[in-house]
């Protein structure tokens, strides 16, 4: 009796097994899905491998090139557009906006019908407009920031599971995490009553990256001290900007630098005639057939130039410095920065450190790009 039922049960899982809908298994295989967590905590469940990305966030576009995956970017913004010497493979796609400062073009990113858009999370541009609009056109939105150290790992893998790209992605992290290494065993033999003072601005003039941003790890990681980092102020509000989620943008005042004395001062620099102008005028700093440090060394003097500054330490020794905006400090190539941060730190303790080979070795390898153009001054 116990073999008849045995046999019924398996006959009876047969039949079932047959009479399942193949629709329903080929859905399930042609229409996979995974679900990441994001740069803002959000999990979002995308299409994988995803095979149609709009994006206005410069960062990510550079990881994904590096991944290999350029073929899937059906838009991009206009940063991006502006470096066509950088992005050769791109120049073409079409423009979908300015990744910060202005909306991107909704109905555009539309049109171009992709599975994914690609913003950043801080400091949280547009948000929740994006969302909103891309959500009755069924388009995913998914906020990774790809140039914060802290979160960079997390995120590179993020963006590795939605391409189907995880090998690459792991021998992309193992690369950039060889040169942090080498920084970090340095540093934390360094004593904390020995460590610098540092004053980071933004490209806007007497705006500081504090606690909370890229830049801020930036500079803990290379063993300084940021003296802006903990303090309390007014806020640079940017559309869609939710304290708790994004980034610290802190408005100060000359008294307050001087008040600090830094050890050393950096400047991000992109003149906004140059950002708001971008693809008519020829690109001069960062990647560029046509590098021209003029602009950086005019930003250097006109910092160190300041009322009051010249009572300042960084600006007595001369440890002032320029970098270009998007193109190190606050990019996938942040390692880099952090060479030339803890050179400019330690001297003695990084004088065989060369920041530039590191670079042109990045460049070559992940884009084949040869070393060229201007990223800081001096």
């Amino acid at each position: 009796m116990s073999r008849k039922f045995f046999v019924m049960i398996l006959l009876v899982s047969l039949l079932v097994c047959v009479a399942l809908p193949t629709s329903q298994v080929s859905q399930a295989g042609n229409q996979k899905t995974v679900t990441i967590v994001d740069s803002t905590g959000n999990r979002v469940e995308v299409p994988c491998p995803v095979e149609r990305i709009a994006c206005i966030n410069p960062a990510a576009i550079e990881v994904i090139r590096a991944l290999g995956a350029e073929d899937r970017i059906v838009g991009i913004d206009q940063f991006t557009k502006w470096n066509p010497g950088f992005n050769p493979e791109l120049k073409d796609r079409p423009s979908i906006g300015m990744p910060m400062g202005m909306p991107p073009n909704y109905e555009k990113i539309i049109d171009l019908n992709p599975q994914v858009v690609i913003s950043y999370a801080d400091p949280m541009w547009y948000y929740p407009d994006l969302e909103n609009k891309m959500k009755t056109a069924g388009i995913k939105v998914v906020r990774l920031d790809l140039y914060k150290p802290q979160s960079y790992d997390d995120d590179v893998k993020a963006l590795g599971k939605i391409l189907g790209k995880e090998r690459e992605t792991e021998d992309y992290l193992n690369f950039t995490r060889s040169y942090v290494d080498i920084i970090e065993k340095r540093v934390d033999i360094i004593p904390e009553e020995e460590r610098v003072n540092v004053y980071f601005e933004f490209f806007m003039p007497y705006v500081a990256y504090s606690n909370g941003s890229g830049v801020d790890q930036l500079i803990k990681i290379a063993g300084g001290k940021n003296v802006f980092g903990g303090a309390k102020g007014q806020l640079l509000k940017m559309p869609g900007y939710i304290p708790e989620k994004s980034g610290v943008y802190l408005m100060v005042s000359p008294e307050a630098i001087v008040e600090k004395n830094p050890d050393v001062m950096i400047k991000d620099y992109m003149p906004m005639t140059d950002y708001m102008s971008m693809g008519r005028n020829p690109k001069t700093i960062g990647y560029t057939d046509r590098p021209e440090s003029n602009g950086m060394m005019q930003a250097r003097d006109e910092m160190m130039n300041r009322p009051g500054f010249k009572e300042i330490d960084a600006v007595k020794n001369g440890n002032v410095y320029i970098f270009a905006f998007g193109e190190l400090a606050t990019s996938p190539r942040w390692p880099v920065a952090l060479g030339y941060m803890a050179k400019w730190f330690y001297p003695e303790e990084f004088k065989d450190l060369d920041p530039q080979a590191f670079h042109q070795e990045w460049l070559k390898k992940w884009y084949g790009l040869e070393y060229k153009g201007v990223y800081v001054y001096p």
